[in-house]
């Protein structure tokens, strides 16, 4: 038995199955390379989340401090705003006394407090301080007292002491 072809030989997996075991396992490593980028992904993602959880806090710590701060200097310019209103009225107030003190009378001291005035001066004469400056004070101020104090040459020394009582705070109290 004679054969025309030359014999070959034959291999135990044919072409066919090599190339099917080929792609087979082609598409496992295509797989485990896919799923290694998706937990490469995964753990990046979970690295950023955990930085991003930590920057945060650390802004809402920063936004509580900056609140803090916030609140603080608030109440500083309100308090800033409040002693430049006192300031002002106290500057009015000390104006328009030295407006409504007339030229007869003198000045030494003169001491403000929230709801009382005490004036120290040398006066002409009682008339004179009684008329031009204890009506308008009597007008002012809810009390009014003076006492004077006789001089060698005839003036007064006189202390005057009035008072602004707040007929709505007293009321509250009872």
């Amino acid at each position: 038995m004679y054969s025309f072809i030359r014999p070959e030989k034959k291999s135990i997996i044919s072409k066919l199955t090599k190339i099917w075991v080929f792609y087979f396992i082609l598409s496992i490593i295509l797989v485990a390379l896919y799923l290694g980028a998706v937990e490469s992904q995964k753990l990046y993602m979970s690295i950023q989340t955990e930085e991003n959880l930590a920057r945060k806090k650390d802004y809402q710590n920063k936004i509580a401090q900056l609140e803090a701060e916030f609140v603080t200097s608030r109440s500083d310019v309100n308090f800033t705003q409040q002693v430049q209103s006192q300031s002002d009225r106290i500057s009015k107030s000390i104006a328009n006394l030295f407006d409504l003190t007339p030229d007869q009378i003198t000045l030494h001291s003169v001491e403000m407090k929230k709801d009382m005035l005490t004036l120290k001066g040398v006066t002409p004469s009682k008339e004179i301080y009684n008329f031009l400056l204890e009506a308008p004070l009597r007008s002012i101020f809810n009390e009014s007292r003076v006492d004077f104090f006789p001089l060698a040459n005839g003036w007064y020394n006189f202390v005057s002491v009035s008072r602004l009582h707040d007929f709505n705070t007293t009321q509250e109290k009872k």
